[in-house]
C-alpha cells in the first residue's frame, strides 16, 4: 500500500525543485510563444521540454 501513496501519476512523485522547474518552463513558453522570430519562439519550446524532461526523469 505504501507504493501507492509514495508514487504519482505514471510512478512520479515530484518534488518542489521539480514544481519549480515546470513552472518557470511554463513561464518561458508564455512568454517566447507569441515571438514573431522563430527562433525564440521555438527555441523556447524546445528548452522548456528538455529542462522539464529532465527535471522528472535524471533525478537531479
Amino acid at each position: 500500500m505504501t507504493i501507492f501513496a509514495t508514487s504519482g501519476p505514471f510512478g512520479i512523485s515530484p518534488s518542489t525543485d521539480q514544481l519549480i522547474v515546470i513552472n518557470l518552463a511554463a513561464i518561458l513558453v508564455a512568454n517566447s510563444f507569441n515571438s514573431q522570430q522563430k527562433v525564440i519562439k521555438w527555441g523556447g519550446l524546445v528548452v522548456a521540454v528538455v529542462t522539464t524532461t529532465c527535471a522528472i526523469w535524471c533525478n537531479h
